[in-house]
């Protein structure tokens, strides 16, 4: 079997160069929210960065290769990066010669690998910070500093050295992006948190820097290096998840109301009545302001979200837990260790990569406390969508958890009707909408206007304006304001554009059907960060060059692409 899967790892695959251009993605959003947060830079760009990112995502969807697609992926980063020497603060020679020495990285590798060049000083997000007018600031180790060039060195390393070897050659550049990612997130820990001495995650980033380049030149079982360097680097995103959880308590409305929720629902009472947003911000310390306001300037005071948000943390909270984002880091560890028990080797590093080194994730799911459990769930549901129960079950709980997850619902039918034909994907219809309705049930019944008006709100409602999409860029004059109406309807166009294109050109278009669902939300009323933090993810986990999404069809893993293969590079 992994022999077998190793052959998968052949640089000229178009899987490679559709990895290396997602990979790319996720440095580029991951730059834009450290720009965002340590360069102050204007809300406008980081809506700019959300769009290169959802559109490097869309120039992976294809199983062929659209050409010059790194060169484009190349001057994406390139731009994100340079426009940070406009920065007063920041070292514009600097920064032109990190993307210089990018280039030079492009020009010297191999052209199947040049994506995944790319990706490497995309994820490399210190050097905003190295490249400041205060690169240590207060509290920052500099042996830290050490731990990322090294990072960066050993992956250019593998990068330019030949292995004769193409599955080692693989699993080098997978564990030297790793190490980027990972260590790069220790380092964009310190902006938020600081820590006087060196905390836990910071030498953990010196044991990954050595262990890493380790892993990758001893020559034992190829399963046993990838678990070893993966649960370092894992350990390590939890000590840093550890330190962000410990060093800033709840600060977001959020996590106050989910958390608020779930005490009601074990004293028997029911959140979308019992809650008040202003009373739940008051329990936890947070200043009234924070709560989500309406068009006219008014708090929304009531619960927003399907029941499973605050059903699953409950038990946890009855039993003593007085954190919920623990339960949502370990949501996010449990994921990824399901798709990387579903990924091919040697891809496992490349997948990890996506959530370990997406500064959005660490920032939306474990610091400010969003559920990601509707991902969770959206992943078992095609990664396991060979099963006629499992999988639109697990659709239905990620609808029951969260509305994201509600617009996965036509595309996954679209994937199941291509599959299995209409029936089935009619069948798959009922299970989804009747396991949705299971945990949700009994809260419609109590009192059925107080619960559809509640989580209908993020979309429906008249909520005022946020996001990092389209309508960021409105917000901040470089675009008119339009009615909300008029952003609905240019959402529900793109989704139907979407829908059609799929349903038109399935065959090198099928890893769409996770990678475009949550695109129409940009152009969005209301566009949050949250929203597309594991588009990533999930666009990599539609590859069936890289996942096996079931364990009867072993190597033959093209149930969402109808057996299409990438063509020789």
């Amino acid at each position: 079997m992994i022999l077998g899967e190793e052959r998968r790892s052949d640089p000229r695959s178009g899987a490679l160069f559709r990895a290396g251009i997602i990979l790319t993605g996720v440095g580029v959003v991951s730059a834009a929210s450290v720009l965002h947060t340590f360069d102050a830079q204007p809300d406008a760009a980081l809506a700019i960065g959300f769009a290169a990112y959802l559109g490097l995502m869309a120039l992976a969807v294809p199983r062929t290769r659209i050409r010059h697609a790194d060169v484009v992926a190349f001057l994406v980063v390139a731009a994100m990066y340079l426009s940070a020497a406009f920065d007063p603060g920041e070292n514009a020679v600097g920064l032109v010669l990190y993307v210089g020495a990018m280039a030079l990285a492009f020009v010297v590798t191999r052209a199947p690998f040049r994506p995944l060049a790319v990706a490497g000083f995309a994820l490399w997000t210190p050097a905003l910070r190295f490249f400041d007018q205060d690169p240590f600031g207060v509290g920052f180790p500099p042996f830290l500093a050490i731990a990322g060039v090294g990072s960066l060195v050993f992956l250019v390393a593998t990068l330019i050295v030949v292995q004769p070897d193409g599955a080692d050659r693989m699993r080098s550049i997978g564990y030297g992006l790793l190490g980027v990612a990972c260590v790069s997130t220790v380092i964009e820990r310190h902006t938020v948190v600081a820590s006087l001495v060196a905390a836990p995650d910071d030498l953990m980033a010196l044991v990954i820097v050595v262990a890493l380049p380790i892993l990758a030149s001893v020559r034992f079982r190829a399963s046993l290096r990838d678990a070893l360097a993966i649960g370092l680097v894992l350990a390590t995103y939890v000590l840093v998840a550890a330190a962000l959880i410990l060093g800033k308590p709840y600060h977001v409305d959020v996590v106050a109301i989910v958390h608020r929720s779930a005490e009601l629902a074990l004293q028997g009472k029911d959140p979308y009545v019992a809650l008040d947003v202003s009373e739940a911000l008051a329990e936890f310390g947070l200043d009234p302001t924070l709560a989500t306001h309406l068009e006219n300037g008014e708090a929304l005071r009531s619960l927003n979200y399907p029941a499973l948000s605050f059903l699953v943390p409950a038990p946890f909270i009855a039993a003593g837990l007085r954190d919920v984002r623990v339960l949502y880091l370990t949501e996010i560890v449990l994921l990824t260790l399901l798709l990387l028990r579903r990924a091919r080797v040697p891809w496992r590093p490349l997948i990890a990569a996506t959530i370990v080194g997406n500064v959005v994730i660490t920032r939306q799911f474990v610091l400010a406390g969003v559920d990601p459990l509707w991902a969770a769930f959206v992943a078992v549901a095609y990664l396991y969508i060979p099963t006629r129960w499992l999988s639109p079950v697990a659709l239905g709980l990620a609808c029951a958890a969260r509305q994201p997850a509600w617009f996965f619902v036509p595309f996954y039918l679209l994937a199941v009707w291509k599959r299995d034909g209409r029936a089935e994907a009619g069948r798959r219809a009922v299970i989804v909408f009747s396991t949705f309705a299971v945990p949700d049930l009994p809260y419609l019944l109590m009192d059925p206007g107080a619960f559809v008006s509640g989580i209908l709100t993020p979309i429906v409602g008249d909520l005022e304006p946020y996001g990092v999409g389209l309508v960021r860029l409105a917000i901040n004059g470089v675009i008119p304001l339009l009615h909300r109406g008029a952003y609905a309807a240019l959402s529900i166009g793109i989704l139907a554009s979407l829908l059609l294109l799929l349903w038109r050109r399935w065959q090198r278009l099928a890893t769409g059907s996770l990678a475009f669902p949550l695109v129409p939300l940009w152009f969005a009323w209301r566009s949050l960060q949250n929203y597309f933090a594991f588009v990533a993810t999930f666009s990599m986990m539609a590859d069936s060059e890289l996942m096996v999404t079931s364990e009867s069809d072993g190597l033959r893993s093209d149930q969402l692409t109808g057996g299409a293969r990438d063509a020789a590079g």
